[in-house]
């Protein structure tokens, strides 16, 4: 009976072509929008490039190793490597980044494909190794029982290895679902929360939501002192990983010390606040005088009047300017303009007149405030 032939095919350009891939996923990567093909490459890239290159280096020879054993080695190897070049990379100025990991496995391939050529160059061309894909269904019913057990046994585990990889792949890992939530001063700082406000005054912290929880999500956001409500958000509609960060502008009426403020943040559909902050702040009445907050900026400023009661023996340097002099001693306290605020309002918050800031301050357009601006508030005695 005769023996049928096994089909066969050659490929003798194996290390170029997984330079060329290798190439090819850096530029799906980096230049063009192919999420796909970098799945596609991504894999072998991991999971065999590297590891195939090295045991091409080791085992030039066509018959050093068969064909499933230089398989399992090469996905062996891979698994190997990668984790030994993260570590090294963690104690380099690059660190473990995408592009040095990338232009380190890079370098690696072609690294080892430049000895691999080099070793088989020095074999005859008949003994040089090739990828050889070959299907002989009578050499393997000739063989014995243990080396066709340990071949399937050999396939079952590259295959599971295969399927495994392409599971993560296609259904990864959620891990933890959160929400992030916080509350940041009027300048965007994590320090600079007002310890204390007049009645009716306007505060502008600003409140951020980022939605970490792996779908999207629908939030509202209420604002309350003492159980009382002063303000609320609601239809903040987020994609994962997308954030919401705003400016809220609102106002405390009732006057008291140490009042909780609370920001409290709810989920669609729960009536329980999902997260929850808090600041404590005093609320005084109108007409309390502000403390200067500022360092080197005195809270009472000395009248003029009673500097020129005292005769100078010599002219002074400088000379005065005329509006200087003043005939009534006033109390004063200063204010720093907060976004919204007009001049109409910050007279109403002080119980003075909009005229007399003006004229305190040399101010010619009510219109022409800017938000840090300080102001001058005169409190008659």
């Amino acid at each position: 009976m005769n023996r049928s032939r096994p089909f066969s095919i050659t490929f003798h350009h194996d290390l170029a072509a997984i330079i060329g891939l290798s190439l090819l996923l850096i530029l799906a990567i980096y230049l063009l929008p192919l999420p796909a093909l970098r799945i596609v490459l991504g894999g072998p890239f991991v999971l065999f490039f590297p590891g195939y290159i090295m045991a091409a280096a080791l085992f030039p020879g066509r018959d050093d190793l068969e064909g499933l054993e230089r398989l399992g080695l090469s996905l062996g190897l891979s698994i190997a490597i990668l984790p030994l070049m993260g570590l090294v990379l963690n104690y380099t100025p690059w660190g473990i980044t995408m592009l040095s990991t990338l232009l380190s496995a890079i370098s690696f391939i072609v690294g080892c494909s430049a000895i691999a050529y080099y070793r088989r160059r020095r074999l005859p061309l008949e003994e040089r190794y090739a990828l050889r894909l070959e299907l002989d269904v009578a050499g393997w019913r000739s063989g014995g029982l243990l080396d066709r057990s340990l071949t399937v046994a050999l396939a079952v585990s590259i295959f599971a290895a295969l399927g495994t990889f392409l599971f993560v792949l296609a259904k990864p890992d959620v891990g933890e679902r959160f929400t992030e939530f916080y509350v940041l001063g009027p300048y965007g700082e994590a320090d600079d929360y007002p310890q204390w406000v007049l009645q009716g005054q306007l505060l502008n912290p600003i409140v951020g939501v980022i939605n970490r929880e792996h779908q999207d999500m629908n939030y509202r956001i209420r604002i309350e002192v003492g159980g009382q409500e002063v303000e609320q958000i609601t239809d903040i509609h987020l994609a994962h990983d997308q954030k919401w960060v705003e400016r809220v502008v609102f106002a405390l009426q009732e006057p008291g010390d140490q009042q909780q403020l609370r920001f409290l943040l709810y989920r669609e559909g729960q009536e329980e606040p999902y997260r929850s902050l808090h600041l404590w702040i005093d609320v005084r009445a109108l007409g309390t005088p502000r403390p200067v907050e500022t360092p080197g900026t005195p809270a009472v400023s000395t009248p003029v009047a009673s500097s020129m009661a005292e005769p100078s023996p010599t002219p002074s340097p400088t000379p005065r300017p005329p509006e200087a002099p003043t005939v009534t001693p006033q109390r004063q306290v200063t204010h720093i303009v907060q976004p919204g605020e007009t001049l109409s309002s910050i007279a109403r918050q002080y119980g003075v007149t909009s005229q007399a800031i003006m004229e305190a301050n040399g101010l010619e357009d009510p219109n022409l405030l800017e938000v840090g601006q300080e102001l001058v508030i005169p409190q008659p005695e």
